[in-house]
C-alpha cells in the first residue's frame, strides 16, 4: 500500500485540518507541533512497559504493543470528531510504527491522511534551521525602559494593531528575579522555540515585530541566539516614567507576590548578594511592616535600576518617550510618538 508522507514546511499547519500527535503524553508535553492534538497510541505507562520487553524480546514486544495500539485506536474511533472531509496529518517521534498504525486504519476507513516523514524529528530540524538560517528579513522595534515602566502592558496594547512577540507571555515568566508566575510552569526550551516560531508564522506577511528589551534569558529559558542578535539591532523606543508611577504599577502588577509573603521572602533571598546584608535586612523589615511602596522604591533604587543601566544589550536609543501614566491615556500618547 502506498503511504503518503510529507516534509514539514512553513505551509504544513495551514494545509491540514487536523494534526495528530500519536506520541505519549510526556513526549507531547515536552514539545509538539503547534495546533496538534495528542492522541497517544501508547501512553506513558504502556510505552515504558513495551520498551522494557523490547530489550529482552523484540517479537513479544511488538505483539504486545500491537494489541495495546489497536485497543487505543478503537477507543479513539468510538469518540473521535474527525470529519470525512478533513485533511489529516499524523506524526510520531520519527514517522515509524506508531504513526503508521493509525494511518493505515484511518486510510482504510476512507479518511484523507498523511504521515509526517521522519516525524517530530523532522519538525524539530525545521525549527532549528529556522532560527539559524531564516531570520534575515525579520526586524524589531524595541520597547525599552527601566523595571516598572509598563513595557508588557504597552506591548499588549500594541498587539491589537501591530505584529508583536511577547517573549514573557510565551515563556510564562515576567523576565526578572521575581518573575515566576504562581500556578504556572515554564515550557521546555523546545516548546518555547515552537511558540516563538508559531507567533512569527501567524504574522508571516509581516517582517517587523514589536518586542520588549528582554535579556537573552527569561527565567530558565533562552531566546534563540540569532533571533536575540536581531533584537539587539532593533530600533529602540525608551519609556521614561516617574519612579512613583512605576512603584504604583509594580504593586498592582506583582500583587500576587505581596499577597504571598513566603514566596516574596524566598525570591528576595536571591537578591541578597546584590544589595548587601544591611539593605537586605531593611528590605525584609519593610515587608514585615507592610511598607510595600517603600520596599518597591528601594528595590528599584538598590538593584533593578542599577542593573538595567549597567547591562544594556541594545543599540542606542532611537527615541525617548516621556509618559506620566501607565494606562490607556498613556498608551494614546505612546501611539502618537512611535
Amino acid at each position: 500500500m502506498f503511504v503518503k508522507r510529507i516534509t514539514f514546511c512553513n505551509e504544513t499547519i495551514k494545509n491540514f485540518d487536523k494534526i495528530i500527535d500519536v506520541r505519549s503524553e510526556s513526549e507531547f508535553d515536552e514539545d509538539s507541533i503547534p495546533t496538534s492534538e495528542n492522541i497517544p497510541v501508547l501512553n506513558n505507562f504502556q510505552r515504558k512497559r513495551v520498551g522494557k520487553i523490547y530489550k529482552k524480546d523484540k517479537f513479544e514486544a511488538r505483539k504486545i504493543g500491537a494489541t495495546i495500539i489497536v485497543k487505543n485506536i478503537e477507543n479513539f474511533l468510538k469518540k473521535n470528531t474527525l470529519s470525512k472531509s478533513d485533511n489529516i496529518l499524523i506524526y510520531c517521534w520519527r514517522g515509524g510504527m506508531r504513526s503508521l498504525s493509525l494511518y493505515l486504519i484511518l486510510k482504510n476507513i476512507g479518511y484523507k491522511v498523511s504521515i509526517l516523514n521522519k516525524g517530530y524529528k523532522e519538525y524539530r530540524s525545521f525549527i532549528n534551521n529556522f532560527f539559524i538560517n531564516e531570520l534575515d528579513s525579520i526586524k524589531f522595534k524595541i520597547l525599552n525602559g527601566l523595571t516598572g515602566t509598563g513595557k508588557t502592558f504597552f506591548l499588549n496594547k500594541l498587539s491589537t494593531s501591530f505584529p508583536v512577540i511577547d517573549f514573557e507571555k510565551l515563556a510564562n515568566h515576567k523576565g526578572s528575579i521575581l518573575g515566576d508566575i504562581p500556578g504556572t510552569q515554564q515550557p521546555s526550551q523546545k516548546q518555547f522555540e515552537s511558540r516563538i516560531w508559531y507567533n512569527i508564522f501567524v504574522h508571516k506577511i509581516k517582517n517587523q515585530f514589536w518586542a520588549e528589551s528582554e535579556s537573552h534569558r527569561i527565567g530558565k529559558l533562552f531566546i534563540p541566539k540569532k533571533l536575540f542578535e536581531k533584537m539587539k539591532k532593533g530600533k529602540v523606543f525608551n519609556l521614561v516614567i516617574p519612579k512613583k508611577t512605576r512603584v504604583e504599577f509594580i504593586l498592582k502588577d506583582y500583587k500576587y507576590l505581596i499577597d504571598d509573603k513566603k514566596k516574596l521572602n524566598q525570591s528576595l533571598v536571591v537578591l541578597k548578594k546584590f544589595v548587601g546584608d544591611k539593605e537586605y535586612k531593611n528590605l525584609k523589615n519593610q515587608i514585615v511592616n507592610k511598607k510595600y511602596d517603600k520596599f518597591v522604591f528601594n528595590l528599584l533604587t538598590l538593584h533593578y535600576d542599577k542593573v538595567y543601566k549597567k547591562i544594556c544589550n541594545y543599540d542606542k536609543t532611537y527615541k525617548d518617550i516621556k509618559l506620566n501614566s501607565i494606562d490607556d491615556s498613556g498608551f494614546e500618547i505612546l501611539l502618537k510618538k512611535i
